[in-house]
């Protein structure tokens, strides 16, 4: 599963954004009232987001492809069974 092999990336990834807007979201500086509303808006919202793609989204996925089998499709021109057969047009 993709999951786990980004799961460090985006993690990682989230952290240092929110990390990062914390000081807005704190509302320190001039002015800092003002923009803090969107520092926790933002915060918030890839709080959010880390979790869906990461929690929700693959729980959804495996639900939905339960009960699948996955296709074989050959590219291979010389397969017999590929969708891209193609006889030998050699004399």
């Amino acid at each position: 599963m993709a999951v786990a092999s980004r799961f460090r990336p985006i993690l990682m990834t989230a952290l240092a954004m929110i990390a990062g807007m914390i000081p807005m979201a704190l509302g320190l500086g001039d002015g800092g009232s003002q923009v803090a509303p969107l520092g926790q808006a933002v915060i918030g919202g890839l709080v959010f987001s880390t979790f869906t793609s990461l929690l929700v989204l693959p729980f959804m996925y495996s639900i939905a492809y339960a009960n699948t089998q996955p296709k074989k499709v050959s590219l291979d021109p010389d397969d017999l069974h590929s969708k891209y057969y193609q006889k030998n047009l050699k004399s």
